[in-house]
């Protein structure tokens, strides 16, 4: 069996991603692998339109990198601390572009991303960043999807 060198794990903050970025330090540890967590944030400018006053857009925009960054090192810290070093890149751009972008720069042996199970009009409208990021990539690309609900408890 093949032996990744280097993980690539995306997150986007949200619960779905997060358990994409476990496993992806689990598959890690166990290979002995790199790893490497980017995140993209949406750029501020698509929140301003012509009729509404203009922030200082990129000091906004720097302030949300930063937050991202400490929450994503937070996150590390407390979840992933048998992994060993963790790289955390908060990277601007266009999603699936910077993430592709982001596998080719650091040879990145495979490409861990969530999917979030959006159907229908939530496909069709929000797009989907994993199919995007699996036509481009420059590496495999593993899909974790969402975990599901937890119906085992019963209700009151």
């Amino acid at each position: 069996m093949k032996r990744f060198k280097h993980i690539l794990a995306t997150t986007d903050l949200s619960s779905e991603s997060f358990a994409a970025v476990a496993y992806a330090g689990h598959l890690a540890r166990d290979q002995g692998a790199k790893l490497s967590i980017i995140y993209v944030p949406h750029s501020s400018t698509l929140l301003f339109s012509e009729f509404a006053p203009t922030p200082d857009l990129a000091l906004l925009d720097s302030q949300i990198e930063e937050m991202a960054e400490e929450r994503l090192q937070a996150w590390v810290k407390r979840h992933l601390r048998n992994v060993g070093k963790v790289n955390v890149l908060v990277k601007r751009g266009e999603t699936h572009s910077t993430i592709c972008k982001a596998a080719a720069d650091l040879k990145a042996s495979v490409i861990v991303i969530a999917t979030h199970g959006r159907k229908g009009f939530g496909h069709a409208m929000l797009g989907s960043v994993a199919e995007r990021v699996i036509r481009d990539a420059p590496c495999p690309v593993l899909v974790i999807k969402p975990p599901k609900p937890d119906t085992s408890r019963k209700k009151k």
